[in-house]
């Protein structure tokens, strides 16, 4: 299986564009693994400090490494997971009040939405191939 990773300067660009505040980044960064120039994203990623507890930041964080994901990736495949993981993002900052941050993802969404002729938020691409073949047996 294939380790899910990305670009570091890449990544480093994006959480400027998220608005992540340095320490926050610095900290993603270090619970990942670097392996030439490329971010890959560790199994164990959990935040054990005392100080980084700022929801808004891990949001805009994860939100900037799946939009790198996405942006990054090499099949329609890779695409659909990281589009599921930016959904699951979406839909749990708007769980926890993090309304600039569903914003901010909805924003993203409609962007590569009308780039690609995908549907909205709450419609799955895989949901829409399935019932296509149900109808076929």
């Amino acid at each position: 299986m294939k380790m899910i990773m990305v670009e570091k300067a890449g990544l480093k660009e994006d959480f400027i564009a998220w608005n992540v505040a340095p320490n926050y980044a610095r900290f993603f960064l270090g619970k990942c693994q670097e392996i030439d120039g490329l971010i890959a994203l560790s199994p164990q990623m959990f935040n054990d400090s005392m100080h980084l507890v700022e929801p808004h930041q891990w949001f805009a964080a994860s939100s900037a490494f799946w939009c790198r994901v996405y942006r990054e990736a090499e099949s329609s495949k890779e695409q659909i997971e990281a589009l599921a993981s930016i959904r699951a993002t979406y839909y749990m900052a708007n769980y926890l009040g993090q309304g600039s941050i569903t914003v901010m993802i909805a924003r993203w969404w409609e962007q590569v939405r009308q780039l690609h002729g995908m549907h909205s938020l709450n419609v799955s691409p895989v949901a829409r191939q399935k019932t296509a073949l149900t109808h076929i047996h």
